[in-house]
């Protein structure tokens, strides 16, 4: 009888030490809205309890702490970031359950499985009709325009991504384009937020930006958003396990999560990004520009992301 009693007991506490797991997850700033969106019904499916915090920096914040991981997953890591981060040792390898949930091939960033794409953007010229003669349809129409354009400093994601579509399409080629498209630039505004706020304060008609802007206006508003005929630019948002001696099960659990319908749709709807599952969205999402045509950075070119930059700044200062 008391063995039988201890062993209910044994049982009981391994479930409710289970039950009592948390996980630490560092997102971008911008993404803390997860802890309200999906932290309850993490918890709920899985008894494993998931703590949000946002982070300025995440790949330097996962190098300072490799020797001492306080998260446990981190989100928002680009191609490049994976790349650093596994030269690091920083990030484990993990194919979630749920991955015959990704959509499109093209969507994955690590054959490797150190990061699973969780959400992606479009790259898009943001553009204020009234306030243009005539909407350019290319990224060569817009070398001919004169102080119409806000671009974002390169140091900025945005600004990096954008510096990228530019090596895309123009190959060694890249920096002599953006030497012709000077002339057409208004202003560097030092990240999204900030050019943003130039944007629509009229500062000038045309930003580079995202192609789910269009959401954030009414459909007969003058702002709309158009992606050059030169070709489309996607850029992926991975998930990571953090690489630690003990692994969490439920690190496993939310990997597996971050594909279900759930996770998706909130960063479709909070986030205004685009899901890499099949989940049906909003007819508003009927009006952001797509491209039929999309453009690759090659993996050389990733590896040289640094000196790129160095070299558009230097040039945009000159």
């Amino acid at each position: 009888m008391k063995k039988s009693i201890l062993w209910i007991l044994m049982v009981l506490l391994g479930i409710t030490s289970f039950a009592k797991e948390k996980i630490v997850v560092y997102v971008p700033s911008s993404m803390t809205f997860l802890q309200e969106e999906v932290g309850q019904d993490f918890y709920d499916k899985t008894g494993v309890e998931v703590e949000i915090i946002g982070i300025k920096g995440i790949p330097a914040r996962l190098k300072l702490e490799k020797r001492r991981p306080k998260a446990d997953i981190v989100l928002g890591l680009s191609e490049i970031n994976v790349i650093q981060a596994k030269k690091e040792g920083t990030i484990a390898s993990y194919k979630p359950k749920t991955a015959d949930k990704i959509m499109k091939e093209e969507y994955l960033i690590d054959s490797e499985w150190y990061s699973t794409p969780f959400d992606f953007g479009s790259l898009a010229i943001n553009a204020n009709k009234d306030g243009l003669e005539e909407m350019p349809r290319s990224l060569e129409e817009l070398k001919k325009l004169k102080g119409q354009l806000i671009v974002l400093s390169p140091n900025s994601f945005t600004g990096q991504e954008f510096m990228m579509w530019t090596v895309a399409i123009y190959g060694e080629d890249w920096l002599k384009f953006w030497e012709e498209l000077k002339p057409a630039i208004k202003t560097v505004a030092p990240g999204w937020s900030e050019g943003w706020a130039k944007f629509t304060t009229n500062e000038a008609p045309l930003m580079v930006g995202y192609a789910t802007s269009d959401l954030y206006f009414d459909e007969k508003s003058s702002y709309k958003s158009f992606i050059p005929s030169e070709g489309g630019y996607i850029y992926v948002q991975g998930a990571s396990i953090v690489a630690k001696k003990d692994i969490k099960d439920g690190s496993k659990l939310f990997m597996d999560y971050i594909l279900e319908e759930k996770f998706q749709r909130a960063m479709a709807e909070k986030n205004y990004m685009l899901p890499v599952t099949d989940i049906k969205l909003g007819d508003e999402y009927s009006r952001v520009p797509t491209s039929a045509k999309v453009v690759r950075v090659k993996p050389s070119d990733l590896e040289r992301i640094e000196e790129y930059k160095r070299e558009l700044i230097k040039l945009l200062k000159k």
